[in-house]
């Protein structure tokens, strides 16, 4: 684990830590209330030589040696302090309950270097008793010396002996229990419990939480990361709006990029997006991928394939009584269940009818020529339930070109991952890889988890705003787009739709096939793909359009979209 490892440890595991610490800190200063309570007292103690006399009873000018004798014999008196006659004698002094033992060995005595003093230091429950044992210690060890130095004549002189010098003084506070120390030692004891318990989620963190994750754990790649917005899930309502910031208009048109480059030889036509749980808002993901593809001048169409749950009607408001389980029974044809959107080129096919037998109509052979057929006109994006839970995404895959497994950071498990590619694999089915949903751009996260996909810890708020560039205002939209939406129809081939035209022409020529083929195409432009005639859609189109007298006409020609404005729309595709 590198430094900066244990950093994002730390970091993602903050709340823990945090509570940790309190606990105990508060633990340790709770347990610091049931100790007793205890008071320490100090006298001083000061060995004396007497003076000594010649025989004529003269007193004699004492010789430098005797401050060195007195030294010497205070470091003799020390061991005497913590003996049970010396204990005896302030037991007896004093009247205490305690044994001679227990207040000898409660006694601790230091030694001044610089002078024959003697510190002693008292403990005991309260301050009175703490100063007496204190004072009583200094005079029960001078009697104790001279009793043993005279032989236990009380009436012989002695030279050197001990006495008090300083009484101790009553304490005014106890001195343990040292609160602060139990709080301390507390914190830090909850403190090393809490990092061994995150060390052990992180070890145990099965949840996908990058792109790296996707692609070292897994073994997919990531298509895209959808940032978490309101705008790119449903509302209370259950419909889905239209997302207008430009983080997630990017990062739906990093996830179409990327789907028209994931085979170029063979670009999908067909492709089933599901996920491996419920939850993970794959219906979500299936819709704004739609309207994307379709925005680019890719005749789309949005098959609700989720026979159990089914969530494409509402997203979109339209009446799906009537739909794929009808026309999967030959009871309706498909001009009859197509619902028109009012995005140009999406075309809805509802999920109608909830089927007593779901999986049975999904993988029949009826399913597996509609979506052919339908592939031949449309870009079809197929609305699939979870993996683990049914088998209606194993048999969908089978029948389209591949499928996409919709993720969210965070929520979704590796093992469930792992085992939702294992399924569609099982059944000869190909996944294009993963799109990472509601990945959260926050800079705590990224900094705690690192980025959900590369490049969202690069831009400001609406792009490179944060370093100096543009901001969402003056961003030009996908030159794709610009034909459709601005247009009002598919852009004609030319320099700035070719990468639609890979997908969009599904006759048009491979790599592989013979330089005439590409002769010809190039010689004669190729008829664009037409949805599926709607009555309603017909009457829309059948009836005459309006145009404003001072609004210049629009030119949609190849020339005008190689000019410099084109050009610069142009650049901003892919991004």
């Amino acid at each position: 684990m590198t430094i900066e490892d244990f950093l994002r440890l730390l970091l993602r595991n903050l709340l823990l830590l945090v509570a940790g610490l309190v606990l105990g800190a508060a633990a340790g200063y709770g347990l610091s209330f049931t100790q007793s309570t205890t008071y320490s007292a100090s006298a001083l103690g000061y060995v004396s030589a007497s003076a000594q006399s010649d025989e004529n009873g003269d007193p004699i000018q004492q010789a430098s040696g005797n401050m060195q004798f007195q030294y010497s014999k205070a470091q003799s008196y020390l061991p005497l302090f913590n003996t049970r006659a010396v204990g005896q004698r302030i037991v007896d002094e004093l009247g205490l309950e305690a044994s001679p033992d227990e207040v000898a060995g409660s006694l601790q005595t230091t030694l001044d270097p610089n002078a024959p003093i003697i510190t002693v230091e008292a403990v005991a429950p309260t301050a009175e008793e703490a100063s007496a044992i204190a004072n009583a210690a200094v005079e029960a060890t001078a009697a104790e010396a001279r009793s043993l130095e005279t032989g236990g004549n009380e009436n012989a002189a002695v030279g050197v002996q001990l006495t008090n010098y300083q009484n101790a003084v009553v304490p005014g506070a106890p001195v343990s229990p040292d609160r602060e120390k139990f709080l301390l030692a507390g914190a830090a004891f909850g403190l090393l419990v809490a990092l061994g318990l995150a060390w052990l989620r992180d070890r145990n963190d099965s949840r996908l939480r990058t792109a790296d994750d996707v692609t070292d754990v897994v073994g997919l790649p990531t298509l895209g990361a959808l940032p978490d917005a309101k705008e790119l899930a449903r509302g209370k309502d259950g419909v889905l709006p239209e997302p207008t910031s430009f983080p997630s208009r990017e990062a739906l048109r990093k996830l179409r990029t990327n789907l028209r480059y994931i085979d170029v030889d063979n670009p999908p036509r067909s492709i089933v997006v599901t996920s491996s749980a419920p939850g993970e808002g794959k219906s979500t993901v299936a819709a704004n991928l739609a309207r994307v593809m379709a925005r680019a001048g890719q005749p789309t169409l949005l098959v609700d394939a989720d026979l159990r749950r089914p969530m494409i009607a509402q997203q979109f408001s339209v009446d799906g009584e009537v739909g794929l389980s009808q026309l999967l029974a030959a009871s309706v044809s498909l001009e009859d269940v197509a619902e028109p959107t009012t995005v140009p080129l999406l075309t809805l096919l509802p999920a109608g009818q909830i089927p007593p037998n779901p999986s049975e109509l999904l993988g029949s052979r009826r399913m597996q020529e509609l979506i052919e057929e339908l592939s031949r006109q449309y870009f079809v994006i197929i609305d699939a339930p979870p993996v683990l839970a049914v088998t209606d995404a194993q048999l969908l895959t089978r029948h389209s070109d591949g499928a996409i497994l919709v993720a969210v950071p965070g929520q979704t498990r590796t093992a469930a991952m792992q085992k939702a590619v294992e399924a569609i694999r099982a059944v000869n089915g190909t996944v294009y890889g993963a799109v990472l949903n509601r990945a959260s751009t926050g800079r705590l996260n990224r900094l705690a988890y690192g980025d959900a996909v590369y490049g969202y810890s690069a831009y400001g708020k609406y792009g490179y705003g944060a370093l100096g560039g543009y901001d969402e205002s003056a961003v030009v939209p996908d030159a794709e787009e610009v034909d459709v939406e601005q247009a009002g129809g598919p852009a004609e081939p030319g320099p700035a739709s070719a990468p639609a035209a890979a997908v969009a022409a599904p006759d048009a020529p491979r790599p592989a096939d013979t330089e005439a083929p590409r002769r010809a195409a190039q010689a004669s432009p190729r008829p664009e793909a037409q949805p599926v005639a709607h009555p309603a859609r017909a009457a829309d189109e059948s009836a005459p359009v309006e145009h404003d007298e001072n609004e210049p006409e629009r030119d949609s020609s190849p020339a005008a979209r190689t000019s410099p404005r084109g050009r610069r729309a142009a650049s901003t595709w892919g991004r």
